[in-house]
């Protein structure tokens, strides 16, 4: 459908325009999406975070290497239990996050000055249809708990 990959076009488009103008780094959609949930949750375990992505354990332990190695999350003993490893974002990518949520402002403001005024009247107005059409595909998408009842787009996982 021509809507839906316009849609995906100006979703990637503005997420490799901003992090080429912010210098980021260019993070796999599965590890934004770990970093949305850590920032947006209190700490958590490896198994309770597989649980919100989704995913299986080990595909979430190899995540968590990455992004561990990377600065992006710390690991620590749990106070309560011992056994147990619980999970928080670092300041780094707290910093990352909140980067690109800047960046992708200037990038879409930068974008907008430059197209012609009936191209802006249009988007303006395509808006609220768009943002129904969003509405009416979260309704179709089950709440589980492995499945997030409100997926996040490309350009919003990172900046969540």
């Amino acid at each position: 459908m021509a809507v839906a990959d316009a849609v995906r076009a100006v979703s990637r488009a503005t997420v490799a325009a901003t992090r080429a103008t912010q210098g980021l780094p260019a993070l796999p959609e599965a590890q934004v999406t770990a970093l949305h949930i850590l920032r947006a949750s209190p700490p958590m375990t490896p198994a309770e975070l597989a649980e919100r992505l989704g995913l299986a354990r080990p595909t979430v332990s190899n995540l968590l290497r990455d992004l561990e190695a990377a600065g992006h999350v710390i690991r620590a003993r749990s106070q309560v239990d011992r056994r147990s490893v619980i999970l928080t974002i670092t300041e780094q990518a707290r910093e990352v996050q909140d980067a690109f949520r800047r960046g992708r402002g200037e990038v879409v403001t930068s974008a907008w000055a430059t197209l012609d005024g009936a191209d802006r009247t249009a988007l303006a107005a395509a808006t609220p249809s768009l943002q129904r059409l969003a509405e009416l595909l979260h309704t179709r998408v089950p709440s589980t708990p492995t499945t997030p009842a409100t997926p996040a787009t490309p350009v919003d996982e990172l900046t969540r």
